[in-house]
């Protein structure tokens, strides 16, 4: 499975990428110079949507995808075709950390107690938390909107095969 450096300007695409399990390095707040550093470093795939970035990516050997589109889900859809992967969905025990790429352990109400509302802990049942970071996450009705998202992916997906 490919593992990705999103620069600056992709936070998003990062977050979603993180979501679906791709383990998704995202830098702000540094110089081109260090994410190049990074990317090859730690054999990551560097996106970005910056032209002269991406010459630099191209002239250093390093694994690139340059992000043209405005949409964030052919975006998406481009950078896994590229890397042959014609079809994604979410899975709770593969996601990682939206924040910071952690690896997410299924826990117990108990276990995240005093990480969510008490509201939360008595309607759900399924948790995780991130072994970085101590986040907490469950599976409410935004895993509905998470699938969705996965079918509009592999539809752009479909269509650009």
């Amino acid at each position: 499975m490919p593992s990705f450096l999103a620069d600056a300007m992709l936070g998003d695409i990062a977050r979603k990428l993180r979501i679906f399990g791709y383990d998704t390095l995202y830098i702000k707040d540094t110089s081109d110079s260090c994410v190049l550093q990074t990317a090859l470093r730690e054999k990551r795939i560097l996106l970005t949507r910056d032209k002269e970035l991406f010459k630099r990516v191209v002239k250093s050997g390093i694994q690139g995808i340059l992000l043209e589109k405005q949409d964030e889900t052919e975006n998406i859809a481009y950078t896994l075709l590229k890397y042959k992967i014609h079809c994604i969905s979410f899975n709770a025990r593969t996601a990682r950390c939206s924040l910071c790429n952690g690896i997410l352990k299924v826990r117990t109400s108990t276990d995240v107690k005093g990480s969510l509302p008490g509201s939360i802990l008595k309607i759900h049942s399924r948790f995780f938390q991130c072994s970085d970071c101590d986040k907490a996450y469950w599976e409410g009705k935004h895993i509905s909107r998470l699938n969705t998202l996965a079918q509009k992916i592999n539809n752009k997906i479909k269509n650009m095969i």
